[in-house]
């Protein structure tokens, strides 16, 4: 049998209610102190109770002992416990103080690193940039950008993501991306800037023992006859449309054998002996083993440029991704 009070409501439930409350008033009665404990007041303690002395914590802390004396009053009002036995023979610390000389170290410390990272945060030297970048790139410009950054921002994580112009463009408009490395003409909003980092020259890339091998330069009509391994169309439409352009302007239409989206897939295509590529000169360094052969195109040179782009977003990028703006600026003006 259940016992009621006048009001209908078991006791054990009343007493039950009268806890919680009590528990919830307890609880922010600690938050309101915790609130109203500065770090001036935590200093001021620890420095009497390194000490163990008022007179020297308060040259120390560069204030009168009264004052000082006054503040350790409201600390242990305010923690609700004796921090120090003050006695004729000097001072020292209750085992309360002891717990809290522990605890304010730690929170001193703690501050000091919040303030320390968000400033150097505020400088751009603490966060992670998410690069989107184009094979060429990684070839002809970001290792050199990525060491200059990570020698001077180390702190800073670099998380990187390959892919297309196509794709890259795509990673930029979802805010995957802080700063994309592309090949303009690319798909792009009109919130998005870009500005040229690094200027490429389209060049022949031919198997070993190509009959043209041994020439100084490649007219592309003389490869009128060749099987191509091309840029796919879907996936990396820029460089694609470019070089079946050039080919036509040449007057003939190229016949493909092989697509691919990868350089590294294309040269590893040539090098098999499955066709003959046009491709950044950048890569030709790809191309050392010998199964490839990098040949100078004899074309009209503003034809053959190939232009690497930065793309952002400038109103969202954080401190850390401008200083790595800054950097590939720096790195593209230095080469």
């Amino acid at each position: 049998m259940i016992l009621r009070d006048t009001c209908g409501v078991s006791p054990h439930r009343h007493a039950g209610r009268h806890a919680l409350q009590s528990w919830k008033d307890d609880r922010n009665a600690m938050s309101t102190r915790a609130s109203s404990l500065d770090l001036r007041m935590v200093r001021q303690f620890l420095a009497v109770a390194e000490t163990l002395s008022f007179r020297k914590a308060a040259e120390q802390m560069h204030m009168a002992q009264p004052p000082l004396s006054q503040a350790i009053m409201r600390l242990e009002s305010l923690v609700q416990a004796r921090l120090f036995e003050r006695s004729p023979r000097g001072v020292r610390l209750t085992p309360a103080g002891e717990v809290f000389k522990l605890e304010a170290a730690r929170l001193l410390n703690q501050a000091d690193r919040a303030l320390d990272r968000t400033r150097r945060a505020g400088r751009g030297e603490l966060g992670t940039v998410h690069v989107g970048f184009i094979g060429p790139a990684m070839i002809a410009l970001l290792p050199k950008v990525i060491r200059a950054f990570r020698e001077r921002y180390a702190g800073v994580e670099l998380a990187l993501h390959e892919g297309s112009s196509m794709q890259v463009a795509g990673m930029i408009h979802s805010d995957t991306v802080d700063i994309g490395f592309l090949v303009t003409p690319a798909e792009l909003e009109p919130d998005v800037m870009t500005e040229v980092i690094a200027v490429d020259t389209l060049m022949a890339m031919l198997p070993a023992g190509h009959r043209l091998g041994g020439a100084a330069s490649v007219r592309l009509e003389d490869l009128a006859d060749d099987a191509f391994v091309m840029f796919s169309a879907q996936g990396v439409p820029t460089l694609s449309s470019r070089i079946a352009v050039l080919c036509r302007q040449s007057g003939f239409e190229p016949r493909i054998v092989q697509e691919a989206v990868q350089i590294s897939t294309v040269l590893g295509l040539v090098a098999g002996g499955l066709g003959v590529a046009i491709l950044p000169g950048s890569i030709g360094g790809l191309a050392a083993t010998g199964a490839v052969v990098c040949k100078p195109l004899a074309a009209d040179a503003e034809s053959l440029r190939v232009q690497i782009c930065a793309a952002y977003r400038a109103e969202r990028l954080s401190e850390a991704a401008r200083t790595f703006l800054v950097t590939a600026r720096s790195c593209a003006g230095s080469a």
